[in-house]
């Protein structure tokens, strides 16, 4: 029995059918089997790539999807960029009443300057949670009057980031996260600069 090639079959099964179809129809309507089968599993995937190729998913799919894998990675650039904030107060450092001595501090207060932003830190230990909180707030000290509104701040453990925020109309802003080593914290100021912070470690 003659037999049509697969091509053949592959256009007859997308709507196509070839010079040949007249016979083609024949040659099913005499019960070939190969042929038969051969014609169904092609219309089986001309269904299945018209389908696939109507589908779009929703904006609001692909803006979620985008956002999941972005907020993983797309912020490890900073490190690269970023300027290095200079430490110029630290209260650890601050001699203490020899009462106090001994005694585990409950917060702990870090200034640092990159001009002519200042950022004022305060890490405070809660010890039953495990949880440190980082209160901050970022000043300019050339404009005091001009508020550090909006801007993201990062928390990042390598690339992987632990907290992210954006700062207040005040330049305020407060992350929370579990004990860990070497954290660093950025600030990202739009048309100005990155600057970066080495955490200390703190104890819980």
């Amino acid at each position: 029995m003659h037999h049509f090639s697969m091509d053949k079959w592959v256009d007859f099964a997308r709507g196509m059918p070839p010079d040949e179809a007249a016979e083609m129809r024949i040659h099913l309507d005499r019960g070939c089997p190969e042929c038969r089968q051969s014609l169904q599993t092609w219309q089986t995937i001309s269904a299945l790539v018209a389908r696939e190729a109507a589908y779009q998913p929703s904006g609001s799919v692909v803006e979620t999807v985008k956002a999941a894998f972005n907020s993983e990675k797309r912020w490890a650039w900073l490190a690269q960029i970023a300027q290095m904030a200079r430490l110029v107060f630290d209260s650890f450092q601050q001699a203490e009443p020899a009462m106090m001595r001994g005694f585990p501090q409950p917060s702990r207060q870090l200034v640092h300057e990159s001009e002519p932003f200042v950022i004022d830190l305060r890490l405070e230990s809660d010890p039953l949670r495990k949880r440190i909180s980082l209160l901050g707030q970022i000043l300019n000290s050339r404009y005091p009057e001009n508020a550090i509104r909006g801007v993201d701040v990062i928390l990042l453990r390598g690339e992987d980031v632990i907290q992210k925020t954006s700062t207040n109309p005040l330049g305020e802003f407060v992350l929370e996260f579990g004990r860990d080593e070497n954290l660093r914290l950025f600030i990202n100021i739009r048309g100005q600069r990155a600057i970066g912070i080495v955490l200390p470690e703190v104890e819980n």
